[in-house]
């Protein structure tokens, strides 16, 4: 009895939680997404130049056109990893892909959490929280130092070792990922990698977001399977 008490207080306390994270997370959202627009309007109100909404309209099916598919996508990928807070944060800030997930990855792994549930989107939270502040620092500590950073990256001999620091970083975290669950990586993987080394690196990176969903198809599929087969746990 005492037991379950406790069990519906903890849930009582992680429901008014949950309510408050999508509460700001919307209003923030919302703000962030006005602010965006307030440097445009600030220009066309101090200089008296007018907006011409043909020309926005054309330059914004434009962004649609490449990016809209992506920004319908990536919610979906990443959320069940990040959790509530730390997706609403990750996707004001940016750079969602590239350096908040693994920041979450490997903060989760660190922590001895599992993305999906509570412990794990608190850890997710906070990481993404980090992650934002470190690079905003670090961005605002590049533009200050830029003339005297800028020649050292771009040497030659380490310009090579920068231009691959993603692939490594995400090699890194694919492997931890993967052996996280082999059983279910193992398929998505290994479609991935014919996939590319049949059409090439760079048909494969031009399709990514293509080949995403269709991998993510193929996982939930695959695990999905092995569910029914018993050889995967609930």
């Amino acid at each position: 009895m005492g037991k379950n008490q406790e069990n519906a207080s903890e849930g009582s306390i992680f429901s008014a939680y949950d309510n408050k994270v999508h509460y700001y997370g919307r209003v923030t959202m919302a703000l962030a997404l006005a602010t965006m627009f307030l440097p445009v309007l600030g220009v066309a109100l101090r200089y008296q130049v007018a907006i011409d909404w043909a020309e926005v309209a054309v330059a914004t099916g434009g962004i649609l056109a490449a990016f809209g598919l992506n920004g319908l996508v990536e919610p979906f990928t990443f959320a069940p990893v990040l959790g509530a807070g730390a997706t609403y944060m990750a996707f004001t800030t940016g750079n969602v892909g590239q350096m908040k997930v693994p920041c979450v990855v490997n903060s989760q792994g660190i922590m001895g959490v599992e993305a999906g549930t509570k412990e794990g989107d608190v850890v997710a939270t906070l990481a993404v929280g980090v992650s934002t502040l470190v690079s905003t620092i670090m961005v605002a500590l590049a533009m200050v130092f830029v003339t005297i950073i800028y020649p050292v990256l771009s040497h030659p001999v380490i310009a090579p070792g920068i231009n691959n620091v993603m692939a490594a970083l995400f090699g890194a975290l694919g492997v931890m990922i993967f052996m996280k669950d082999p059983k279910v990586a193992s398929v998505p993987y290994l479609v991935g990698a014919v996939i590319a080394a049949v059409m090439g690196v760079g048909w494969f990176n031009a399709q990514a977001l293509w080949i995403m969903l269709l991998l993510i198809v193929i996982a939930v599929v695959w695990a999905y399977q092995l569910f029914k087969k018993g050889a995967l746990k609930k």
